[in-house]
């Protein structure tokens, strides 16, 4: 029997750069979103951006924030509060 799915060839990863800029004023909101440093070090603000085609094939970019020790129950990981979650952020 032949196999139908045989891996052949060589493929590089392409390199992805994503840039994105914040205001002063959506800096300073995301000081409350800083978790509790551990072992002497500081907290931090964990992101996630997001990109992809709408339902109505327009791009979007957004960026949310999480929470790593959130419960993993199987709800979500968000943080929350305000999360700036905009389809017109320059990037």
């Amino acid at each position: 029997m032949e196999n139908k799915n045989a891996l052949v060839g060589y493929v590089e990863s392409p390199k992805t750069e994503i840039r994105f800029s914040l205001t002063l004023q959506e800096l300073d909101s995301l000081k409350k979103f800083v978790t509790e440093g551990r072992d002497g070090k500081p907290g931090r603000v964990y992101l996630t951006l997001k990109s992809g085609l709408s339902k109505e094939k327009k791009a979007y970019n957004l960026i949310s924030v999480y929470d790593p020790n959130a419960p993993k129950d199987g709800s979500s990981h968000r943080a929350s509060g305000n999360v700036y979650q905009e389809q017109n952020i320059p990037f």
